[in-house]
């Protein structure tokens, strides 16, 4: 039966159901299940998915779960403020689903059949408790005992070797099959994991050419900066692209169990990104990844309307040019970088995605969450993918407004 049915996603206005009142009885089972699950590899190595289990399912066995809510759940658990902006910080969606998968995986065990079953129904923050079909089992004390004082069987010291050797060859494959390879995305992300501070999300919240202004006038260049390729769609300041590019970093990070908050470029300072691992969405539209990788081998150029990316090595090249919106109307490509290096300027790790338009951006992203994609470019650079810096070139073909999927052209490590 199910207890708890309740608000969804959307939260406010959303229809509510009451739920079934629990008995103290069920109370108390609910919490040993809890304890239960806590304790499974699962979650004891996190912070962020147990507290939201724990939070969510203490509302219900309190009978409050008018507070089963997104922005309460962010204020309360991940200590954001009263005002944050759910839609650019989806730590709460993301983190449901990740205890959403876990609990699925935990109950896939066969330790777990006939357990209490908590669970979360998919666009809701209020936890369901199924509980099992009542299966009294009847033990008659005098059949124990007769069974106990039976002749024991005899076995010979090769059958009990036999049976040692089976059990230590169980243990030993549960343990194997506990053990989870290192992927080339593992160590690709390898040093924000391994941080201790929360990760800074910087995405452009203004137009390419803003941004682009405002940091050639602090070079000292002239106020008015070259033409910049056409401003994409955007969605509440922030360019579609990029938009999708923040959606997919914020499910890798969720994944990892990392705490990380969003910010505008404009709103991001010096001081904000020396706090710990920074991720830079966007490339000519993000003042910071043109201030912070001007120095890289690779790096964002335009040459009047041109815009590209450059290899100091061969500085001659336009190889890797994106045309402008008005003069590419059909099918072309994009090309995006992606870094990852520990930034002198900042002191972490600095990650930059970004494209030479947002298809690039939003496809970069995607590179980051495919094994496959990252695995291409250990192959052109093979090394110390967990600690040494990293550059990726990506070509995107372009289709109908609509990236394709990204190829590595280049990599350089060092």
């Amino acid at each position: 039966m199910n207890y708890g049915k309740d608000t969804e996603y959307s939260g406010a206005g959303a229809a509510t159901a009451e739920p079934l009142p629990l008995s103290a009885a069920q109370r108390d089972m609910v919490r040993e299940q809890l304890g239960r699950i806590l304790a499974s590899h699962l979650f004891r190595n996190s912070k962020r998915f147990p507290e939201f289990l724990r939070y969510t399912v203490n509302r219900v066995l309190n009978d409050d779960t008018d507070h089963i809510k997104e922005r309460a759940i962010g204020i309360d658990i991940f200590g954001r403020d009263r005002d944050y902006d759910t839609s650019l910080d989806p730590i709460v969606r993301v983190t449901a689903g990740e205890v959403r998968k876990r609990l699925a995986q935990y109950y896939q065990s066969p330790h777990a059949a006939g357990e209490l079953r908590i669970e979360f129904a998919r666009g809701s923050y209020v936890p369901e408790f199924n509980f099992p079909e009542d299966k009294p089992i009847e033990t008659h004390v005098s059949d124990v005992q007769i069974t106990s004082l039976a002749a024991p069987r005899k076995y010979g010291k090769t059958t009990l070797f036999a049976a040692a050797l089976a059990i230590v060859c169980v243990v030993l494959s549960a343990f194997m099959l506990g053990l989870k390879r290192e992927s080339a995305l593992d160590r690709f992300w390898s040093p924000v994991s391994d941080a201790k501070s929360p990760v800074l999300l910087c995405i452009p919240g203004r137009s390419s050419a803003a941004v682009v202004s405002t940091l050639d006038q602090a070079n000292g260049a002239p106020a008015k900066a070259p033409a910049t390729p056409s401003t994409p769609p955007v969605m509440n300041q922030v360019s579609y692209g990029d938009s999708l590019a923040l959606s997919r970093l914020s499910q890798i990070l969720g994944g990892m169990g990392k705490d990380f908050q969003v910010r505008y470029t404009q709103d991001s300072t010096l001081d904000d990104l020396k706090e710990g691992p920074v991720v830079l969405i966007g490339g000519f539209s993000n003042s910071w990844t043109m201030r912070l990788g001007s120095e890289l081998r690779y790096n964002f150029e335009h040459d009047g309307t041109v815009h590209y990316i450059s290899d100091r090595q061969n500085p001659g090249s336009r190889v890797w040019e994106a045309p402008d919106s008005a003069a590419a109307p059909g099918p072309f490509t994009d090309y995006a970088l992606l870094s990852r290096v520990l930034d002198a300027t900042t002191g972490h790790v600095l990650i930059t995605v970004a494209g030479i338009r947002h298809f690039g951006t939003q496809a970069a992203a995607d590179c980051l969450a495919d094994s496959s994609c990252v695995e291409a470019a250990e192959k052109l650079a093979p090394g110390d993918w967990r600690r040494a810096n990293i550059q990726i070139v990506l070509a995107i073909p372009v289709i109908g407004e609509r990236p394709g999927q990204p190829r590595v052209v280049a990599a350089h490590l060092w």
